[in-house]
Formats: structure tokens, C-alpha cells, sequence
């Protein structure tokens, strides 16, 4: 394995996965179209990494609606309130959606990326069973590409540190030594895929967030224990979004056999570099952005590499992308109305493989193809006319920037001062924060008018009408700070990005 990437996208290309989950909750379609579906995705996916070149494929990367909430399943970490559920199906579908009966889980943030996902709720009665069905079903679909496959887990650490506990004890860390024999029975069942070799990645991102001695102890004991479990195993404990560095110090005096560390966002692990070139571990590079659109500079990764190969072996180097590419748009080819010169400057998770796999080339001074000089030729091109071209500066901005007189703000125990003298407000003021549901009327007001079925004058009108409403009800129940709602919305992202030139 000399190329790789940490994840690919699931829903499709075309959303096919999304249309086929709404349909199978209507129930339009049977379990078995959508299972179809998503073999169909999974091999699809699999087979443009093959054909970029990639030397290694992720599986158990794939999910119907969360990885956390697959992980859940793997571990039999089910919370009692969905224990009455029979069908698994039904199951896995109330615990992330609801039904009539159950209330769905909590969602929050995957760290600081844009994606949500199921909190796991857990307690010390759990009743804890493995089931490996999913991978076994997956890894056996993949074999048929006759490349390497590595297994995809979430961490028993950041499964730990992203849950919380349904009982009056809320530390999830204490539930350390319960968890902990079930994840050396995953790996025992997952040695079982290969006899030769199965390599499984381990996630881990929770240790690019602030973490104490307590989680660097516990992260010593568990891959201790995890990498003596099956000689045939070859772990790689990855992290991404941002450096990890403590981590590092302590993963590399346990018997795992590799660290893929982020070096787009955590430019930090270059400090790292010593201590694993003093180890026998291998490090696979994360140096293709996997959050981002913009193209690579192939040639400065390369460049990277090369400096990381002065501290440590070439031959223990791997190339490949910073995190998974599940945060990026799928591909180019159906971007038919952006400006060409726009276009070339970016680049989805399918492009990223072809990056990776000409970085991988390029660091170990392989032949390239006549199709793969081509864009190599074409990012040398795009990088040059991205650094020269009047498109990536707005005048107008820089020159109010220019002329922008800094104010000190003042601090919070003034400015709180003279808000409740101005406002009169209590104490302890209430209110909803942010925005109010996009309700059936919203979302279609916003299609008619995207589709020109409506002016918009008429959309306007809509509009404010709809915030009239929120702002008088909130004012009715007797809110102290009111919000409009947001229904000029859809994401807010979106919304501040259309108000943007070159959107």
C-alpha cells in the first residue's frame, strides 16, 4: 500500500442513496432496492478509486445514515429506550429519525466540520454483543477488486469521548474497561477476513481536541491490548482536522503499525516526525485537503514529502488525503455552467483521488501515463492562473479594508452593563437563539420561486409574512429577545455565500 484516502462520499453522485432512503420511508420501495442501491454505490465508489490508482480501499466507510450510529450496531451499544423494537431496520432508522413512539437521538458537530452526527447514549447496563455482519457483507463485496482493503472503525476512545451517558453518571471515560473487551473481539472477528493481512484504520480525531492525561493513559492501554490481539492485523490509527502531536508521543510505543496524521490543517505534526522515524511505525501523510474544494499544488506536496523523507524513510512513508473525502462535492463533471477558468482551480473527491495518486507517483519517482501528465500539466496551469488572475481579489474590498479604523471593543462586563440599562432586561432573558422551522409552505415557496413559478415580489411578500407571524408569536408566549426565523434561508452557509461576488 503505497496511496490511500481516509473515506469517500456515500450519498452519490447524484444523490441516489438520499432519493432512495426517502422512498424506501415512504415506503415506495422494498429493503431490497435500497440495499441494491447501495451496493451499487459502494462498488461504484470503490471502482473510481481502483481506476485513479489507489492502492488501498476503505470499507465499512459506507452508511445508510451515520458511521457513529453504525458503530453503535457493530458494539451492540443500543440504548434501552429502542431495545423494543424487534426489526433492526425499524431500529436503525427510529434511533436516527424517531418514529411515533421513540424521540430520535441527538445529533451535534463532527468536531468543526459542517457534518452532524447520532450521539451514542450509553450506560453501565448496557448489554454489549457484536455483531460484524456489515463489514464481513462489505469487505467480501470489495475483495473482488484484488487490491488492498483496510477496515474503517471508530476509535474506542473517540466512540467514548462523543457519547454521553443516559444515567446520573455522565463521565463516558468510565465506561472504559466495559467497552474495552469488545473492541479486542472486533478485532479478533476482523482478523478472520484475511489470514494473511487485514489492515484496520482506527479514528481517532478526538485526540486533536484537548485532551487530558487521563485519555493519553487510556489511549496507551486500549492499542496496547488492540495491537497484540491478532498478529494479522496491522492497525493505523488515524486523526485529521488538526495535529495531534500528544497523541503521537503515545501511540508510537504501542505495537499498532502505522499513524495517519493530517498535514493540511495540522501543520503542528511536522514536530512529530522524530519521535516516528524513531519508532518502526509507518506515517501516512494526510497532504490532499479532504474538507475543501480547491486543487491541489501538486508539486508543493510533493515538495512536503520530500522534506518529510529526510526525517523519516521513504519506504515507510504513505501518500493520501488529510481526512475523509465525505466532506467534499462528489465530482466536475456535472459543474456544466461554472466559468471554465472558475473550474479548474477546484477539485472534488473523485479529482482528489487522481491527486493523490500523481502525488504518490511523483514522491516515488514512478512513470506516469500519458493521461496522467495531462493533469499534471493542467494543475501546474491552474495553480499559475489562480496566483495571477483578477478574480481572486475584489478592489472594492481591499480598498475598504484599507481605510478600516480599528476599534477596541469594550469588555462584556460593560457592554452587558449598559444592555439591561437600554433594554431593561431581566437576569435571565429568554429566547430561541436561531432560526424557526422550514416548514412544508417554506420549502415550496422557495422551489416556485427558484423554478420562476413565482416573482419575486411574490417571494418577498411570502416572506415577510412568514416573519411577521414568528415575530408576533414569539411576542405573544412573551420571548424577552425575538428572532425572524430565517425562512429567506435554506442553509446559512448558502445563503451568506450567494450574497458574495464570484458565487
Amino acid at each position: 500500500m503505497k496511496s490511500y484516502v481516509l473515506g469517500f462520499p456515500r450519498i452519490g453522485e447524484k444523490r441516489e442513496l438520499k432519493f432512495a432512503l426517502e422512498k424506501y420511508w415512504k415506503g415506495e420501495i422494498a429493503l431490497s432496492d435500497l440495499e441494491a442501491t447501495a451496493k451499487e454505490l459502494r462498488n461504484r465508489h470503490w471502482k473510481y478509486q481502483v481506476e485513479a490508482g489507489i492502492d488501498c480501499l476503505s470499507v465499512n466507510d459506507f452508511s445508510y445514515y451515520d458511521i457513529m450510529l453504525d458503530t453503535m450496531f457493530v458494539l451492540g451499544a443500543i440504548p434501552s429506550r429502542f431495545r423494543d423494537i424487534e426489526d433492526k431496520t425499524a431500529q436503525y432508522f427510529a434511533m436516527a429519525r424517531g418514529d411515533k413512539t421513540h424521540t430520535a437521538m441527538e445529533m451535534t458537530k463532527w468536531l468543526n466540520s459542517n457534518y452532524h452526527y447520532i450521539v451514542p447514549e450509553l450506560s453501565a447496563n448496557d448489554e454489549l454483543k457484536l455483531d460484524v455482519s456489515k463489514i464481513v457483507s462489505e469487505y467480501t463485496e470489495a475483495s473482488e477488486f484484488g487490491v488492498t482493503l483496510k477496515v474503517n472503525l471508530i476509535g474506542i476512545l473517540t466512540f467514548l469521548k462523543f457519547s454521553k451517558r443516559n444515567e446520573v453518571e455522565s463521565d463516558t471515560l468510565k465506561l472504559f474497561d466495559k467497552f474495552m473487551p469488545i473492541y479486542e473481539e472486533l478485532v479478533r472477528e476482523v482478523a478472520k477476513l484475511n489470514p494473511e493481512k487485514v489492515v484496520v484504520q482506527f479514528d481517532e480525531p478526538a485526540f486533536v481536541t484537548s485532551v487530558g492525561a487521563e485519555e493519553l493513559s487510556l489511549l496507551k492501554i486500549a492499542y496496547d491490548k488492540l495491537g497484540k490481539v491478532a498478529e494479522n492485523v496491522k492497525i493505523v490509527v488515524a486523526t485529521y482536522f488538526d495535529q495531534s502531536t500528544e497523541a503521537t508521543k503515545v501511540l508510537v510505543n504501542t505495537p499498532i503499525s502505522a499513524l495517519a496524521l493530517d498535514f493540511v490543517y495540522g501543520k503542528k505534526n511536522m514536530e512529530s516526525l522524530e519521535v516516528i522515524a524513531n519508532s518502526d511505525k509507518k506515517l501516512l501523510v494526510g497532504i490532499v485537503d479532504g474538507r475543501n474544494i480547491w486543487l491541489n499544488n501538486i508539486e508543493k506536496s510533493v515538495e512536503t514529502l520530500n522534506e518529510i523523507s529526510k526525517v523519516i524513510p521513504k519506504d515507510r512513508l504513505r501518500v493520501g488525503t488529510s481526512s475523509s473525502l465525505l466532506h467534499t462535492p462528489y465530482t466536475l463533471k456535472y459543474e456544466e455552467k461554472m466559468d471554465s477558468e472558475i473550474k479548474s482551480w477546484l477539485a472534488y473527491a473523485v479529482e482528489k483521488l487522481d491527486e493523490v495518486n500523481l502525488i504518490n507517483k511523483l514522491f516515488f519517482n514512478l512513470d506516469l501515463s500519458e493521461k496522467e501528465q495531462s493533469i499534471l500539466d493542467a494543475n501546474r496551469k491552474a495553480n499559475e492562473s489562480r496566483k495571477t488572475s483578477t478574480r481572486v481579489t475584489d478592489q472594492a474590498v481591499r480598498d475598504r479594508v484599507n481605510n478600516f479604523q480599528f476599534k477596541p471593543r469594550t469588555s462584556f462586563e460593560e457592554r452587558i452593563k449598559v444592555q439591561h440599562e437600554k433594554y431593561g432586561y431581566e437576569p435571565l432573558v429568554t429566547t430561541t437563539i436561531g432560526s424557526f422551522p422550514q416548514t412544508a409552505e417554506v420549502r415550496k415557496a422557495r422551489r416556485d420561486f427558484k423554478a420562476g413559478n413565482i416573482s419575486l415580489d411574490e417571494y418577498n411578500k411570502f416572506l415577510q409574512d412568514e416573519t411577521a407571524k414568528t415575530v408576533k408569536f414569539q411576542d405573544e408566549i412573551g420571548l424577552d429577545v425575538l428572532v425572524h426565523g430565517e425562512f429567506e434561508r435554506n442553509d446559512m452557509v448558502e445563503y451568506f455565500g450567494e450574497q458574495l461576488n464570484g458565487f
